[in-house]
């Protein structure tokens, strides 16, 4: 769906993923692969990490120093925000909840400002190609 959004004219709709996890990978550079493939996308990925785990591999993906990267390939920006329920377990809901939802609005608008730069640049763009056409054809004319 988050893909079929980014071919729309506008992206109107952006997608939460919300994933709960004993923090457990199989495949880590599998996952850092789809990451980066989805930094592309109108979404946001937020882990909850539930249990005693070590949860560096969810840290890792959250990214937050620098952008997640596996050989070449690097994220577009940051899509993931991980936080460790067990931190939670003794404070207010709420709080869980700012955590939960703290990057959220920076993510949002990282993909939609991203969206308008690249359509005013093709606009841009577009207005360039026409003016230079119509001036090309203007001296070819004014040249006979």
């Amino acid at each position: 769906m988050a893909r079929e959004a980014l071919h729309q004219q506008q992206a109107k709709d952006y997608y939460i993923l919300l994933l709960i996890t004993d923090g457990i990978l199989t495949d880590m550079d599998q996952t850092i692969h789809m990451i980066i493939e989805a930094s592309e996308l109108p979404m946001s990925i937020i882990i909850v990490g539930v249990g005693n785990a070590d949860f560096d591999d969810m840290e890792r993906l959250d990214a937050d120093d620098s952008l997640l990267s596996i050989g070449s390939r690097k994220a577009k920006r940051d899509i993931v925000q991980f936080v460790p329920f067990r931190d939670f377990k003794n404070v207010p809901p709420h709080k869980l909840a700012s955590a939960v939802l703290e990057e959220l609005p920076h993510q949002l608008s990282g993909f939609y400002n991203a969206t308008i730069y690249l359509q005013f640049m093709n606009h841009l763009r577009k207005f360039a190609c026409d003016l230079l056409y119509d001036l090309r054809v203007l001296l070819c004319g004014l040249s006979h």
